[in-house]
């Protein structure tokens, strides 16, 4: 009788552990220590937006889930908005943030998927553009960045959309690379 909302549940139950496993990749110390991504709240951002980007265009796929996509990204968006009350800010600043980081999200998701359709620069020129907006990065650290970005497509090809509806997701591990001391 009630099959509808165990299904809703179990769904919104596999969305709140994607999002956790995206977030969890996108703090690994290796991104920042290693890859030149600010630690900032801005670059943690842009971090886990690279990530919400590999797994959105997984569940979009033909043989995906749109609707689980949709789930993952109503998380994300209150997880935002719960983080920003946390340190305070009011709910008119949370509307105009929340409004602003969901224009970001777009720009981003468009300008990765150019890049992955016409190649490594111009992915490199898209992150460089977004994840590393605020800093210098070595050559050697972007490529490494498109390299992972590329591994972690590749990875989400192989992995069921099964196992995502089950709440699981493997990310590859990030590229270690040689920090670049002129930087």
């Amino acid at each position: 009788m009630f099959g509808w909302l165990k299904k809703k549940d179990r769904k919104q139950t596999a969305a709140f552990e994607l999002y956790t496993a995206m977030v969890t990749q996108a703090r690994r110390p290796d991104f920042y220590a290693k890859l030149g991504v600010p630690d900032t709240m801005e670059g943690r951002f842009d971090l886990i937006l690279v990530h919400a980007f590999v797994l959105f265009r997984r569940l979009k796929a033909d043989d995906g889930d749109k609707d689980l996509a949709q789930h993952i990204f109503d998380v994300m968006f209150a997880d935002l908005d719960q983080n920003m009350r946390e340190m305070g800010i009011g709910d008119v600043g949370i509307l105009k943030r929340i409004r602003k980081m969901s224009k970001s999200y777009h720009g981003r998701i468009v300008a990765y998927e150019e890049g992955v359709q016409s190649g490594a620069a111009e992915l490199a020129a898209a992150l460089d553009r977004n994840l590393y907006a605020d800093c210098d990065v070595s050559d050697e650290q972007l490529m490494a960045m498109v390299g992972y970005v590329h591994d972690a497509l590749a990875a989400l090809e192989k992995q069921t959309i099964l196992q995502m509806q089950n709440g699981a997701v493997h990310f590859p591990d990030a590229p270690k690379v040689a920090v670049d001391a002129t930087h």
